[in-house]
């Protein structure tokens, strides 16, 4: 007789983030102390009800007398290529421990069926079951799933971030377009109004989308308590801060100082005058992070003298850019040798930076292979 394995898949792993369940799980026993696991800490989640129309597919088979097996495979809160990874290492133990001759496929939707192909590469599926969640009828039972669906950070930036984009590309077609022709004036800000407001909604919902009110509270939060512990951070951080305004500023008084007719000639003046100030604040950060690793650790990461020096590659590219866009509408330098000399610098800086890092990680494999070969003497 062929023995059949009732297998629920949950590719975004809530058992095990939300309910500590370690997988897989194997045995009805343990699969009913899993949903219980994950009931008591989430009891909407609908991962519940799959492992529940598992067991009552695992209990019918047994009854009628078959031989028949229950699992759960998890995946990753990353859900893509690691969950799917997971799913495939966790499917091989279950595959190794149980031996099926074919599987019953439990899930609660479509997110669950990406993985479905890969488990029939390597098993016969001979049934998939796909369990709905009653929900109350109406309005009011909608907006209650819609809701609580929103505040699961995962789906709330997998519906909503896509959407915000789609309206903030929308709107900067529309507007981008008029303030290059018509320029920044009154009328006709009066025929984008439209287009702002659209662009308001999707910098909305890429802001909840992204959680980035949340995910700035907690930096200040951070901040707030490296001040209290007297991190050296904290003083980098506040001089950045100072850098990134004062280029602001830079930038504003270029334009507002020189005549630009296009808005193209008014970037172009904005962002030659503010370009270093931002790249040395985010450098001040960088320098920052670095003193306080040495003086808390004693050590330094790799990532942070290549990730200068990057920077510094990424600068002067970045300048040799903007002055040749500056040169083509005579609004910059007249000779084109600094141009080249700038963005020669970059690419150099650029090597270096990869040569460096590729000195270092032999230096590192060298004293990890001696180490070990005194270890082993």
């Amino acid at each position: 007789m062929k023995k059949t394995l009732v297998l629920v898949v949950d590719r975004d792993d809530d058992f095990g983030t939300k309910g500590g369940v370690a997988t897989p799980v194997i045995g009805v026993e343990d699969c009913s102390v899993a949903a219980a696991a994950l009931g008591i800490a989430d009891p909407e989640d609908s991962d519940i009800n799959s492992v529940y129309a598992a067991i009552n597919i695992y209990k019918e088979m047994l009854n009628e007398g078959s031989r028949v097996e229950i699992a759960i495979l998890c995946g990753d809160k990353k859900v893509g290529h690691k969950s799917d990874s997971a799913i495939i290492e966790e499917l091989e133990e279950v595959m190794n421990e149980v031996n099926p001759d074919r599987i019953i496929l439990v899930g609660d939707g479509a997110e669950d069926e990406y993985v479905y192909p890969i488990i029939s590469s390597r098993v016969p599926i001979d049934s998939v079951k796909k369990v709905v969640v009653k929900q109350s009828p109406g309005l009011e039972g909608n907006v209650y799933i819609i809701t609580k669906m929103l505040e699961d950070p995962i789906k709330r930036k997998r519906f909503l971030t896509p959407v915000g984009w789609i309206l903030v590309l929308i709107a900067l077609v529309y507007i981008l377009p008029m303030l290059y022709f018509y320029g920044i004036n009154a009328p006709n800000f009066s025929r984008i109004s439209g287009s702002l407001m659209i662009l308001i909604i999707g910098s909305a919902l890429l802001i909840y989308g992204y959680s980035a009110l949340s995910q700035i509270s907690k930096r200040i939060s951070k901040w707030l308590f490296g001040i209290k512990s007297g991190s050296i951070v904290v003083t980098f951080v506040f001089i950045a801060i100072a850098l990134v305004g004062s280029g602001i500023v830079l930038g504003a008084l270029s334009v507002q100082n020189t005549y630009a007719p296009t808005l193209y000639q008014v970037f172009l003046r904005f962002g030659a005058a503010a370009f270093w100030p931002i790249i040395f604040g985010f450098l001040f950060v960088m320098v920052g992070s670095f003193l306080n690793e040495y003086i808390s650790k004693g050590s330094v990461r790799l990532s942070f003298i290549i990730g200068s020096i990057n920077l510094l590659a990424v600068g002067m590219v970045l300048t040799g850019a903007f002055d040749l866009m500056m040169y083509y509408v005579d609004i910059g330098p007249s000779a084109i040798a600094p141009i080249a000399a700038e963005i020669a610098i970059g690419i150099g800086l650029a090597l270096i930076a990869t040569v460096v890092r590729r000195f270092l990680k032999i230096q590192i494999s060298h004293t990890e292979t001696e180490a070990k070969e005194v270890g082993i003497q």
